[in-house]
């Protein structure tokens, strides 16, 4: 049951039987009566379906949420009051109260905006999949993006009446004259209202209650009630002209708060850099990302145990097992729990899919490992500052040690850089990487001395404040990684000795039969660099036997990562790029022959790729990557703005998409990630801008053929939020060409609500990945979607750059930052204000981190009268004196187009050159007011460079607002802050755009 006041129906009421069904807009458009979302009959139908599982069932009758805008948020209501409320079980007790004390009498009411408009032309909306390409010219206004054609829709079906039930019209209020009539029953441009279903009990009572109409200028026009709103405070509805009144009255001891706040009719008011008011909106934008925070994403999965049910029939049992991350705003930190499926197969087809069961939370593991058989279960914990290694099996936990008593090393490693743990063969060892044991010297011992295995090191008096080097930002406190072997039937832990001591090793597997480890050597001296999120770092692929000899297996003066040993352990794929230049770049996939001790090019970098097709690997390979024959690898990679799923042939190199925006009937998502494959069965995680992840899960039994990988819905969340996506490509006018790499697209994703409140247009907010080698994809970002769902439109620009569109647009920014990535963002901005006039040009914010806070401050100063708002998180303001600060030293001469050594030392032109391409330059014709939010022990980008702006926006009474968070680095990713830097960005630009 829907009671909206709305300009396309007024009630809807439907027997528990029935369901509802898009209406009719034009000959080849239709409309959600729920939520205003429009396209074509078949997938709204589909879409309308995804509205029954919010519904309510009362008295034989389906109550369905509104997702209309007379609130903020979607809500029921009461049909037996006039009370709007959200959460689902408090509007069930509400009903149960109501019912029992009041009579049902639907309101027939129409709005004020029905008043104004009774027919409307169909509204053009490309499908959410839908790629506009731009080719923009030197004019200032870029031309309109390209949409391609809507096929015409079927033909409008009636709504389902039921027995028993009576279908009434809904009478038009507004008395036309014929030919205005005539015009809106014109198939091709009247708004068709929905009839009304409703018992035959209930007819007589809407029947003996007309609608009254006043006269006006000869004009029947229905008298129109005042708009009203929720409180926030007490979601009691009052007129939207005394809802300031009733908030002052009754609930004034609520709002008195430091931070910035808000009131729903009357916005902000900033006083002394503070802003007060009512906390009605900070509530509001607390309980939105709350909302789309609170989506669980899968971070790994795996095939657990296979067993054969039928020999006759080949039937199968396999049990797949996820891994998945939450994040928990009370608590304020990440959940991680697992889930468990079992696939009734069927040959290479699943027949049915068990339902999973409850969820299990899994506490302070850093690290788990399934065993070859499946029986076994290895698991690195962490517990009150100890550290131990449990194996479980089908009897409980099996082994236990506890790594801090046994004293061979330090911490245990669980990043993603170097940290590894794998089963040997026999499932008798296991293999992971740890700190290097350094103790202290005793008050009666100050030599030094090493260990057998040279896992220990005892430092000198003397030595104690010796500073050690570590591999920077996400990895302070590593310094000297070993690998380690823990013996389970000896309970004992092993060193590994014979690694240089310039290596230092990583992401290591076993060799074959377990006679040795292969594993990622990463150079370290003459120092170490940072290395998180930087695929250019010296590195080779090293061999080590039992006896500790260590063999290089691939070209030292390269940069290599994620060793993947095939299934027959005759082969090893690994990814190979370039040292120095660009920190995050195009891989190259190697193939190295253990038996002929050979190397060859599997897939060489791609310099620019056609439109759809695949544009390089950039991103490490799934732990589980190869097909059961041993004769292909799977991986994910980012391809323009989108992310699919790509196989290449080991024998031919041949590269072929598997799962991607135009196979498989996947065009719902954006995203699709390969977590493994094992045994020729896929997992997938799925999703999209305004859909949450899910899995996805498949065999593929045909060599080459994508066709044939059927794929069926695990779990995940199965939410369709209520805004709208699109991608766009592209193309810079002549002036604007980088003429060295002439010709390169480049793109953006917009996220805008699918109508703006209260008919203003739209406020723009423009989103600026990092990196700046990075991407934004087509997937589920819990930022952008609550923005979205706070009213505001997003535009997430993948500028020149950034992965995905090819090494020639990755190389083609050194040397041009500040210049070419700043004109590639504004001219994104441009397009979308042309070409989506529902945009409101003169409300554009801009916000963004590392990088993205570059070109941020670079907007707001290179176009000082364009944004009127903006946030920056951990930006690079002043590249020259970041250059001593930076964990990555390297990027800043690289950015500037300057080739990097060790030695190198700075020029007046190097420093000069950084200083022209930084945002700071452009602070004094700062304008717009700007939010910074820090991390104080940031090693990438020292807080200090936020530092520099806050003193020179506040010398010159440019509005600046600064948020200093002393425990965190430069991701600013602990779930308070992230709710935090949230909240305040939110705010800002509701004042700013008001």
């Amino acid at each position: 049951m829907v009671q909206c006041r709305d300009e396309k129906f007024h009630v809807t009421i439907l027997n528990e039987g029935s369901s509802p069904g898009p209406i009719s807009l034009a000959e080849n458009e239709y409309k959600c009566l729920f939520c205003k979302k429009t396209g074509e009959y078949p997938a709204l139908v589909a879409h309308v379906q995804t509205h029954e599982r919010s519904v309510v069932k009362h008295g034989g009758y389906k109550m369905y949420k509104c997702h209309l805008g007379c609130i903020d948020s979607g809500h029921y209501h009461c049909c037996y009051c006039r009370q709007s409320i959200i959460r689902k079980n408090l509007f069930i007790n509400h009903v149960q109260k109501c019912a029992s004390t009041k009579v049902h009498i639907p309101s027939t009411e129409p709005s004020r905006e029905c008043l104004e408009t009774c027919a409307l032309k169909p509204t053009n909306f490309p499908s959410s999949h839908s790629i506009s390409t731009v080719s923009a010219t030197c004019d200032p206004i870029p031309k309109p993006l390209t949409t391609p054609g809507l096929p015409r829709a079927l033909t409008s079906p009636p709504v389902a009446s039921t027995s028993g039930s009576s279908i009434i019209s809904a009478p038009c209020m507004v008395d036309h004259s014929a030919s205005e009539t005539s015009s809106l029953t014109d198939s091709k441009t009247a708004v068709l209202h929905p009839t009304i279903v409703m018992p035959s009990d209930i007819q007589n009572i809407v029947s003996a209650n007309p609608t009254e109409c006043i006269s006006t200028s000869n004009k029947k026009i229905p008298k129109c009630r005042p708009k009203r709103t929720m409180c926030c405070f007490c979601n009691k509805i009052l007129n939207k002209k005394n809802i300031k009144t009733h908030i002052q009255r009754r609930h004034s001891s609520s709002f008195h708060h430091p931070s910035t706040c808000t009131d729903r009719t009357n916005g902000l008011s900033a006083v002394g850099g503070t802003v007060t008011g009512p906390v009605a909106m900070e509530s509001t934008i607390r309980d939105v990302f709350r909302h789309c925070i609170r989506f669980p994403v899968p971070i790994s999965a795996s095939v657990v145990t296979e067993e054969l049910v039928d020999t006759a029939t080949d039937k199968r049992c396999i049990t797949v097992l996820a891994r998945w991350s939450q994040c928990d705003l009370e608590r304020g930190m990440k959940l991680h729990f697992s889930q468990r499926w079992t696939l009734l197969c069927k040959h290479d087809t699943i027949e049915h899919v068990l339902p999973s069961g409850p969820s299990s939370h899994i506490e302070k593991e850093l690290l788990s490992c399934q065993s070859p058989s499946g029986t076994l279960q290895a698991v690195i914990r962490e517990e009150a500052e100890r550290q131990y290694l449990e194996v479980w099996g089908q009897n409980g936990l099996e082994k236990s040690l506890d790594l801090i008593a046994l004293n061979k090393h330090g911490k245990v490693y669980e990043d993603a850089q170097f940290a590894c743990l794998a089963w040997s063969p026999c499932e008798k060892k296991l293999l992971y990487v740890a700190e290097k044991k350094r103790v202290e010297p005793s008050a009666q011992s100050s030599f030094a001395s090493a260990s057998e295995d040279g896992g220990l090191v005892l430092l000198e008096e003397q030595d104690k404040n010796v500073y050690i080097e570590d591999w920077g930002e996400g990895l302070v406190g590593k310094s000297c990684p070993v690998l380690c072997v823990a013996d389970l039937l000896k309970a004992a832990v092993i060193v590994y000795a014979g690694i240089p001591p310039n290596i230092s090793p990583g992401q290591a597997l076993w060799g074959p039969n377990g006679r040795g480890v292969v594993f990622v050597g990463q150079w370290n001296e003459p120092f170490r660099l940072g290395l998180k999120f930087c695929s250019n770092r010296r590195s080779a692929l090293f061999y080590l036997n039992m006896k500790g000899n260590c063999e290089c297996l691939s070209s030292d003066s390269m940069s290599v990562s994620s060793p993947r040993m095939s299934p027959d352990s005759c082969w090893i794929v690994y990814l190979q790029g370039q040292v120095f230049g660009p920190h995050h770049q195009c891989l190259s996939m190697m193939l190295y022959d253990m038996k002929n001790r050979s190397t060859s090019v599997l897939v060489d970098v791609v310099r620019r790729a056609e439109k759809g097709q695949f544009a390089g690997i950039y991103e490490s390979l799934p732990s589980q990557c190869w097909s059961a024959d041993s004769e292909r690898i799977f991986f994910s990679s980012a391809s323009e703005n989108n992310k699919a799923v790509f196989s290449v042939n080991r024998t031919t190199g041949r590269v072929t998409q598997v799962c991607g925006l135009d196979v498989l009937r996947l065009d719902d998502f954006g995203s699709v990630q390969l977590l493994t494959i094992q045994k020729d069965l896929m997992v997938m995680s799925c999703s999209s801008p305004n859909q949450p992840p899910c899995l996805r899960v498949g065999f593929l039994s045909t060599v080459d053929q994508a066709e044939d990988l059927q794929l069926c819905n695990l779990g995940g969340a199965e939410v369709y939020e209520e805004f709208y996506w699109q991608p766009m490509l592209i193309t810079p006018p002549s002036q604007e060409e980088n003429h060295q790499f002439s010709g390169l697209n480049f793109g953006a994703i917009l996220l805008k609500p699918y109508s703006p409140q209260e008919r203003r247009k739209t406020p723009l907010v423009v989103n600026i990945h990092g990196g700046p080698h990075s991407h934004f994809a087509a997937d589920w970002n819990a930022t952008a979607a609550a923005l979205s769902k706070l009213g505001f439109a997003v535009l997430m620009v993948n500028y020149r750059g950034s992965t995905g569109f090819g090494q020639d647009s990755i190389e083609s920014l050194l040397g041009n930052v500040g210049s070419q990535d700043v004109k590639d963002v504004q001219r994104a901005v441009l397009c979308a204000l042309h070409n989506e006039t529902t945009l409101d040009p003169d409300r554009v914010a801009v916000m963004g981190g590392s990088h993205g806070g570059f070109l941020a401050c670079h907007l707001i100063g290179q176009y000082p009268d364009f944004y009127r708002a903006c946030a920056a998180r951990n930006p690079v303001i002043n590249a020259a004196t970041l250059l001593g600060t930076s964990d990555i030293v390297d990027w800043r001469y690289s950015s500037v187009g300057l080739q990097y050594a060790f030695d190198q030392l700075p020029t007046s032109q190097s420093l000069t050159s950084m200083l022209e391409k930084s945002p700071i330059i452009h602070a004094a014709q700062i304008r717009a007011p700007v939010l910074l939010m820090l991390g104080g022990r940031d090693r990438r980008v020292s807080p200090h460079q936020g530092l520099e702006l806050y003193r020179a926006l506040k010398s010159r009474n440019t509005p600046v607002r600064l948020l200093w968070y002393s425990d965190e680095g430069h991701s600013l990713s602990k779930v308070n802050t992230q709710s935090d830097c949230f909240l305040n960005i939110a705010l800002w630009f509701k004042e700013h755009l008001n």
